[in-house]
């Protein structure tokens, strides 16, 4: 009961801390912060299960993902903010296979701070007075400058992956205007030339990670770019599909079929359903999947470009 208590007064203490403090750490103390609130060391022995990292204890989850970033950023200092990898994570931005496998917490800090090195952290050291911006509650680099800043890690691939996810259809988090912005921002920036090839590569509006593949495929064989996901309409101008990649004038559909639903019985029918609708109207449907990305690229390419001969 008596811890309790002390934790009640910590608590308390932590909340009047700094507005930087409140907004973006959240539940996370130091040692410090707890023998001010009048923990004894004897107390502080039973901080054990509540510990996130070194010298750093959560009042609640300390294992989740966002208390990880939350110590990290405390121990790093008031000028500190997510970047890189984290800050897509934590956007919740589809993230490329080679990234999703990052589960280093990025952390950029002011060039002349001097901060040790942490297990699990990939420390950004930067000269640049970048201003943060908040993103669920943590201070963090802004999209559009994480995605530059990845751009000296990255394919040209992935970067058009990222840039896609950015700008989906459904909540996009920027345009490729501000992507173009930053570009133009940091000529001198490490991977800029790769980031303006990308970013001409990329499309908004898009829906998944394949579809983006699928495009890139496309785009790569020296056929037309198809349209990304092209409203079908009916007489009356109501939309009744959207095709993922289409050329409209040939009526050539190329839709990504992940295969998420193959026991949902209900789903397939419609789904049926909706490809005989579009061949009533003169569609020409192919349906790639992860299998075909992956074994059977070639002929993907081929079924698309007998499809818009015979359309043509």
């Amino acid at each position: 009961m008596r811890l309790k208590r002390t934790f009640g007064v910590l608590v308390a203490m932590v909340r009047g801390m700094t507005v930087h403090t409140t907004l973006t750490q959240g539940s996370i103390f130091s040692w410090a912060d707890a023998m001010l609130a009048g923990m004894t060391r004897r107390q502080g022995n039973r901080l054990a299960p509540q510990r996130v990292i070194r010298g750093f204890y959560a009042m609640d989850e300390p294992y989740s993902f966002h208390n990880q970033v939350r110590a990290v950023l405390r121990a790093a200092g008031p000028m500190a903010m997510v970047c890189g990898v984290t800050s897509l994570r934590v956007a919740g931005v589809d993230l490329p296979w080679r990234l999703d496998r990052d589960q280093r917490i990025w952390i950029q800090v002011p060039k002349h701070q001097n901060w040790p090195r942490r297990p699990g952290v990939r420390l950004v050291r930067s000269d640049r007075d970048d201003q943060p911006v908040m993103v669920q509650g943590l201070p963090s680099l802004s999209l559009p400058y994480v995605w530059l800043q990845l751009a000296a890690h990255l394919s040209i691939d992935e970067l058009v992956e990222v840039a896609d996810a950015l700008t989906r259809r459904h909540n996009p988090m920027t345009t490729k205007v501000e992507l173009g912005m930053v570009i133009d921002l940091r000529l001198g920036a490490r991977g800029v030339a790769r980031a303006r090839e990308a970013l001409e590569l990329s499309a908004e509006g898009t829906d998944s990670l394949p579809e983006t593949d699928l495009r890139l495929l496309v785009v790569r064989a020296n056929l037309p770019t198809p349209i990304v996901n092209l409203p079908v309409v009916d007489d009356s101008g109501r939309v009744i599909h959207i095709l993922d990649l289409a050329y409209k004038k040939p009526k050539v559909a190329i839709e990504y079929d992940g295969a998420y639903h193959v026991s949902d019985r209900l789903q397939m029918q419609q789904d049926a359903a909706r490809r005989r609708h579009l061949e009533d109207l003169g569609w020409r449907i192919i349906t790639v999947t992860s299998a075909d990305l992956a074994n059977d690229p070639a002929g993907v390419i081929a079924s698309i470009r007998r499809a818009l001969q015979r359309s043509s």
